[in-house]
């Protein structure tokens, strides 16, 4: 295993190898994969801010601290105004945010110390991506990647504690179910294709995305048999012009994705049954 830097290995992993990042500065040796299976990411479903999230999307204190607090660590966030954010990561052992500009969209890095009066980031990617290891920035080059405030993420010994994981896997059923609901209530109406764009995130990352993901870290291939032909027609379907009008029914199977949901959520209670036991 690698000891000192830890790369992505699944889909939007960033900030999972970004906690397995921080985690070497307290001694600890993982891996985003390793997280993800012992915290049971693949049975964690979740509705929050109006999207349903589930996998990688389901990160920060409240999910990580299901891995940290066992182990006697735990996260702290701190929202931190753009200005001070500089000064802040000076005083930090070790520390995760999200900055702009390096990947699409917003990206973990982990602070970790400086070099030549710079600040020394370690840029959570896959082993073979093209992007640095390593981010040394000025303060004014890092002001230009923030947003006006930014959560920055710290580490801290705690004493250990078990988790409710069950309470959560169980409340997953039900927001997983809901989840497909919703997407065969979509099947049956007619809309325009720039309506659907809208809600790849919000409505059908965590099952058909995310839920696929976190199946083939279980190594569930029967499963994700089921679901990888939705996913297609989904893409077919968001594929066609913005201002196309597309019923979702002919590219979707209502009936095979309520069918796939319920043997998603049977697995999820098969996996509580075996904590109970």
């Amino acid at each position: 295993m690698n000891t000192t830097f830890k790369y992505m290995t699944f889909n939007s992993s960033c900030s999972y190898a970004g906690l397995a990042n921080m985690l070497l500065r307290y001694g600890v040796d993982t891996q985003d994969r390793e997280i993800a299976r012992d915290m049971k990411l693949p049975f964690l479903f979740a509705y929050e801010e109006d999207e349903y999230r589930a996998g990688p999307m389901l990160q920060g204190a409240q999910w990580f601290n299901l891995y940290l607090h066992p182990r006697g660590l735990e996260m702290r966030e701190t929202e931190v105004p753009a200005q001070s954010v500089a000064a802040y990561l000076r005083r930090q052992r070790t520390a995760m945010l999200g900055i702009r500009g390096i990947e699409n969209g917003k990206h973990a890095v982990v602070y970790i110390g400086n070099k030549q009066e710079k600040l020394l980031f370690l840029n959570n990617k896959w082993e073979r991506a093209d992007a640095p290891t390593q981010l040394l920035l000025t303060e004014q080059a890092l002001l230009s990647y923030l947003d006006d405030k930014v959560i920055i993420a710290t580490l801290a010994p705690v004493a250990p504690c078990t988790e409710d994981i069950i309470s959560r896997m169980r409340h997953s059923i039900t927001v997983l179910q809901q989840n497909a609901r919703e997407i065969c209530m979509l099947c049956q109406e007619t809309m325009p294709v720039a309506v659907l764009r809208s809600r790849m995130d919000s409505l059908f990352r965590a099952l058909l995305l995310d839920g696929i993901t976190m199946l083939n870290l279980l190594g569930e291939s029967d499963l994700v048999a089921r679901l990888l032909p939705l996913q297609r027609g989904l893409l077919n379907a968001v594929r066609n012009e913005p201002e196309a009008c597309v019923f979702l029914g002919d590219y979707l199977s209502p009936d095979a994705l309520t069918a796939a949901a319920q043997a998603y959520a049977a697995r999820i209670q098969r996996e509580i049954d075996n904590m109970g036991n």
